[in-house]
């Protein structure tokens, strides 16, 4: 994970599967926020016959903000909805790994996406925090 802003990374403690649902119970709080797939990569992985460690992608995005993201900047459409990729290493350790917002922010010069970044902020970290403890 070489290059990845730690701020949206944590180790788990859990399952990947019990990760990954923590997560979604969180985000099921929150009516606003709509959750675009749940992908289990293990089993995406079996169908061209290979064989990987559990991993599940989730995607998701809040309506109240997607609007202001996109018309900040169209192209920042690239990075949504906001993916949270799970899996267990071959140590055994599970990581979650989150859309880097910081990046998004930059990247796409949102200047804050009309307060789409730091609402964003205000939630994001809090649910990651909530799902690994």
């Amino acid at each position: 994970m070489q290059n990845v802003n730690q701020r949206w990374v944590r180790k788990s403690p859990y399952s990947v599967r019990e990760t990954a649902d923590r997560l979604l119970a969180k985000l099921a709080e929150f009516p606003e926020v709509m959750i675009v797939a749940d992908v289990d990569q293990q089993k995406v992985a079996e169908l061209s016959g290979k064989s990987i460690d559990d991993a599940v992608c989730l995607m998701f995005q809040n309506t109240k903000l997607v609007g202001s993201l996109l018309s900040s900047n169209i192209d920042v459409g690239f990075e949504l909805p906001i993916k949270a990729f799970i899996w267990k290493e071959k140590d055994g350790q599970v990581w979650i790994r989150c859309t880097d917002i910081d990046h998004m922010n930059d990247f796409y010069q949102l200047n804050g996406g009309q307060g789409a970044i730091d609402a964003i902020y205000a939630l994001l970290p809090g649910w990651l925090d909530h799902t690994v403890s």
